[in-house]
């Protein structure tokens, strides 16, 4: 059978015009951006990926969506038909994101990874770095493709990833520094320090050592406790006696955390402080009890914390503290007995623990994600 050329004409026109519409839409898919979808809550683990990606060079668009959105597989299925290479559902309460990866001919849901974790603010940035590392390895190959080009078609590649989203192990590449930056992040520190305790017109300058923790409830903010024992004695002068003291100190608050550099943070810290202070005296014992037992005093304060950190490593930094604060009930002795019963107490009394007091810390923290 003969084939008119004029049919012959427009069968040849529509394929071409079908070859450079698949040419046109393959083109479209594979300059396409990474969708993120996510709510107003899921912003820190929506713009630390953001972030990852566009410094692998990878386009992205973020979808604002309802916090309790009931359509979220539709918005993800429309984001793949407008020509998304990936969708990423994020959903930082639950710790929780969902990679989906389309069908470049139908543009439908081909690959779709779930990658999970505990829905800690310190585990934000692990979570953003094995969502960031499945969508690079899937979009872009592994990543030690051009070493491998420059050593040789021969040399080994690194796996693009597992089946849980993680990076398959594979032989070792060029060493790279840590990203100490992650530091920041850690969930709970403790610390041990040691310093200086100064209470101006009080005792003399004392030494001391102690043991704080801090655990964020946020990305910038979290609690802290901490407690202090004397390595030295405090020494007070008054009338009838020379006496000294020890100081035992126990404290809560709150703090503010920011990183200003990759290995360097600043915080601010805020809360109360219980001071006890424990009195021995020459000649013999103070006697400022009514029993005639040795003195001791409690003093309650206020303060103000400003301290600076400096990474080591991930799980490991130096620091140093600045403490201020004001007391609320100041610490005071006397060095003269009771008086007799019924008698008004008119004994002069000598502060120990004054108005205004300062210390200054040093030590090193560990950190823990």
């Amino acid at each position: 059978m003969r084939l008119r050329p004029g049919l012959l004409a427009a069968s040849l026109g529509s394929l071409i015009f079908a070859a450079a519409a698949a040419v046109a839409v393959a083109a479209s898919t594979a300059d396409g951006p990474v969708v993120l979808i996510g709510s107003f809550d899921d912003e820190p683990l929506t713009g630390r990926i953001a972030a990852e990606l566009r410094a692998l060079g990878i386009g992205i668009e973020i979808r604002v969506i309802p916090t309790d959105e009931p359509n979220i597989d539709q918005d993800v299925a429309t984001a793949l038909r407008e020509g998304a290479r990936a969708a990423v559902r994020i959903d930082a309460r639950t710790g929780r994101t969902e990679v989906s990866i389309p069908d470049p001919a139908t543009r439908q849901v081909a690959l779709k990874q779930v990658l999970e974790g505990p829905p800690t603010a310190a585990l934000v940035p692990v979570l953003a770095v094995r969502t960031v590392e499945f969508v690079r390895a899937t979009l872009l190959g592994p990543r030690n493709e051009g070493m491998r080009r420059g050593a040789g078609e021969g040399a080994p590649a690194r796996d693009a990833a597992g089946p849980d989203g993680e990076l398959a192990a594979g032989p070792a590449g060029p060493v790279e520094p840590p990203d100490l930056s992650l530091a920041h992040l850690a969930g709970v520190r403790l610390s041990v320090a040691s310093g200086a305790l100064f209470t101006p017109g009080g005792m003399s300058t004392t030494y001391t050592l102690g043991a704080s923790v801090r655990v964020r409830v946020h990305p910038y903010l979290g609690i802290e406790a901490m407690g202090f024992a004397p390595l030295s004695r405090g020494s007070i002068t008054a009338p009838q006696s020379t006496a000294t003291s020890s100081t035992w100190v126990l404290g809560a608050g709150a703090f503010w955390h920011v990183p200003v550099a990759p290995r360097t943070g600043i915080e601010l810290g805020a809360g109360g402080l219980w001071a006890r202070l424990d009195f021995t005296g020459t000649p013999g014992p103070l006697l400022s009890r009514a029993d005639g037992s040795a003195a001791d005093a409690n003093a309650i304060s206020g303060y103000l914390r400003a301290g600076a950190d400096l990474a080591l490593t991930h799980s490991l930094a130096l620091r140093l503290d600045l403490l201020g604060g004001v007391a609320f009930i100041r610490g005071v002795y006397t060095d003269q007995p009771p008086p007799s019963p019924n008698t008004p107490d008119n004994r002069p009394r000598f502060p120990v623990w004054p108005r205004m007091f300062a210390a200054a810390l040093g030590g090193v923290e560990a950190r823990w994600f």
